[in-house]
């Protein structure tokens, strides 16, 4: 018997098997007609509880604990099943067979928070991973037919693409390559504002017959590295792409330098990467971690399957900076090293970019 009163409780418990007793010849008439009576006895007084026995607050917090855990279990694997983003490498490789020739880690804070990292922190892991795709597109330039130039681009807007030009472009130069980066979004033109350069004349202006490109290519400091900006903003961006100029234009360019990296819109949004894969020997698809999702990377794949244009591989930006588990950062610690033919006399040069190698004298041709 349970009640708000021990006393109660108790009083209740006791009187109930009376009155049991009491009332069972009611419900049995066969007792009543036999004239046997019904008698009840108590075998052992009901005790009073010191405790109450709801509520149980250990009971209930085992209840609460376990259902909690299975509540905050079903949200992670709904949150799992709706997050769709391609985080890792084996997310990619799950959407396409092509290789993922580099993952870029995202510094929040530190000199490798800037654009071109290649060159404010050369030897962090940023940097390293930039080398390590130029020495994969190395590879995959030699496998080419056409080679010696690439159209990057991405799925959408802001996964990373411009930054991962840049930055290629400063690591390829620094290899002893003539580097070309050439602005080819014309409808965002961004590459000459990365880099502080001049953008109010480029490759709209060369294709408008208004300048030669020999004079609008800017060389980047005093570098292997040169950078045709977009020029202004046109209304007819596809066509001017797509023209016989800037076939002749482009063909130029691969007598005139070691690389061509060209920076093109995202694919969905707009065709352009499309008429610039024509004119390049392959294709650098840019995802992001942070933001890419596998519908959109599946929809740009159908879009340049369907254009009969191949990716030649994937760079996966802004995954999570794991800086203890960094061989970078283990082998370097945060002391810059020395590099095999240099002092520490000849690290206090001007130069706005430093070499891990000697670069190749300059050909004799135009900026």
């Amino acid at each position: 018997m349970r009640s708000d009163s021990p006393d109660h409780a108790a009083a209740v418990a006791e009187a109930l098997p009376r009155q049991v007793a009491t009332t069972a010849r009611s419900y049995a008439p066969t007792l009543a007609q036999s004239g046997a009576s019904v008698a009840a006895q108590v075998v052992d007084q009901p005790t009073r509880s010191s405790q109450p026995v709801s509520p149980n607050p250990t009971r209930n917090l085992a209840i609460a604990t376990l259902a909690g855990l299975m509540l905050g279990l079903a949200y992670a694997l709904g949150m799992q099943a709706l997050d769709t983003r391609l985080r890792s490498t084996a997310d990619i490789e799950s959407v396409s067979d092509r290789p993922v020739l580099s993952a870029i880690p995202v510094l929040p804070t530190g000199p490798a928070a800037a654009s071109h990292y290649v060159e404010t922190d050369p030897f962090g892991p940023q940097a390293e991973a930039i080398r390590k795709l130029r020495t994969n597109l190395v590879f995959v330039d030699v496998a080419s037919d056409a080679g010696h130039s690439f159209v990057v681009t991405s799925s959408l807007s802001a996964e990373g693409k411009t930054t991962t030009v840049v930055n290629l472009g400063m690591a390829m130069a620094e290899s002893g390559r003539r580097v070309l980066v050439l602005d080819a979004d014309l409808r965002h033109p961004s590459v000459a504002s990365e880099l502080g350069l001049e953008g109010a004349v480029g490759l709209t202006s060369v294709l408008a017959s208004d300048a030669r490109a020999e004079d609008v290519i800017q060389r980047w400091r005093d570098t292997e590295m040169y950078v045709l900006a977009g020029g202004e903003i046109p209304p007819n961006p596809s066509e001017l792409l797509g023209s016989r100029a800037m076939e002749r234009l482009f063909k130029q360019f691969l007598r005139d330098f070691d690389f061509v990296l060209v920076d093109s819109p995202p694919i969905l949004p707009v065709t352009d990467a499309l008429v610039m894969s024509r004119l390049t020997g392959g294709l650098l698809m840019v995802v992001s971690a942070a933001s890419t999702r596998r519908r959109h990377l599946q929809e740009a794949l159908r879009t340049l399957e369907t254009a009969d244009a191949e990716v030649s591989g994937f760079v996966l930006t802004k995954t999570p900076a794991e800086r203890g588990g960094s061989y970078n950062y283990q082998y370097y610690g945060r002391e810059t090293p020395v590099t095999s033919g240099e002092t520490r006399g000849s690290r206090k040069q001007s130069s706005g970019t430093r070499r891990s190698i000697r670069r190749k004298p300059a050909r004799a041709a135009r900026p």
